[in-house]
């Protein structure tokens, strides 16, 4: 079972007892489809957000990456604290939204830090990341869940502790959110850094010609 599917119908068996498993479906639909369009959104902002960084205010195209950590961030201290599942909305949105943001500006910036030649091959590897990731922390999900599960007679586990099921891993994602944050202020720093010696060496060029 799908890591959103645990969570929500964890807290909406926790929430109310009496809800079916075709209101539960309807529910994970209205949440994949949330996540997807804020996720196309959030494409759109941050491919044309990023050239307007760029070309108008001559800022680093990775400040857009830093505030779809921001959003990560938000999205996942929101999954760590709702516990009405009528406002589980917030986390699929926020999550779906950053996504797009990141995913849209990254193919820039792999170009602009490794050149167009090997685009293909840099931007393969940097997806692999996300499956990496993914599945580390998918895992972490479990290991928590299991925990605070049950053994039903027929094998499956349950859980009916509402946010209490899953928490601890969305303080733990919280955490990776804020790491990657800082980690892009560094980013930010370097390339501004990295450009300025660039700038200084062309100058001292220019000056001996």
């Amino acid at each position: 079972m799908p890591v959103q599917q645990y969570w929500k119908r964890s807290l909406w068996k926790y929430y109310d007892d009496s809800v079916s498993s075709e209101f539960l479906q309807k529910r994970q639909a209205i949440h994949v489809s949330t996540l997807s369009v804020l996720s196309f959104i959030g494409r759109l902002i941050s491919g044309i957000g990023s050239d307007l960084l760029v070309k108008h205010l001559k800022m680093s195209r990775q400040w857009c990456v830093f505030a779809a950590s921001l959003f990560f961030c938000a999205g996942q201290l929101a999954g760590a604290q709702v516990s009405n599942p009528h406002h589980l909305i917030l986390v699929s949105g926020m999550t779906g939204f950053a996504y797009g943001m990141l995913f849209g500006v990254y193919p820039s910036l792999v170009a602009h830090t490794f050149g167009i030649g090997g685009i293909s091959q840099n931007w393969g590897i940097m997806t692999l990341a996300a499956v990496v990731g993914g599945n580390i922390f998918n895992l972490i999900y479990g290991s928590i869940y299991d925990r605070n599960s049950v053994i039903l007679p027929n094998g499956d586990r349950d859980c009916r502790e509402g946010l209490a099921c899953y928490r601890t891993a969305y303080w733990v994602t919280s955490y990776a959110g804020i790491a990657g944050a800082l980690i892009t202020l560094w980013g930010v720093w370097h390339e501004k850094r990295v450009m300025a010696k660039l700038v200084g060496k062309n100058n001292n060029h220019a000056h001996a010609s």
